[in-house]
């Protein structure tokens, strides 16, 4: 069940989950035939990382948007935020409180 479907009022999900979704996110953006759990969180996602570009980044966003139940605003939509997959956990985590 995803945040959304679960109702704007959940509750956060624990860090732990939050990793294993965003994971399980950028895998499914990527086409990545891999086991999501195996990406490390200092994955960098672009620069020989995952082998993400500018159209993955928006498939990811979109996915975190619907795996969460969050918006990501054209002002949030920086570089840094896809330095790594740690820094996508972070700022998911950030967006639920």
């Amino acid at each position: 069940m995803t945040r959304t479907e679960a109702g704007a009022g959940s509750p956060a999900l624990p860090e732990q989950d939050v990793v294993a979704r965003v994971r399980a996110v950028v895998a499914a953006a990527l086409e990545l035939e891999i086991d999501p759990a195996t990406l490390a969180l200092d994955e960098p996602l672009f620069e020989g990382g995952t082998g993400a570009d500018s159209i993955a980044s928006l498939e990811i966003v979109y996915g975190l948007e619907r795996e969460f139940g969050i918006e990501v605003t054209d002002d949030e939509l920086r570089v840094e935020l896809f330095d790594s997959i740690g820094a996508l956990c972070a700022y998911v985590i950030a967006k639920q409180r």
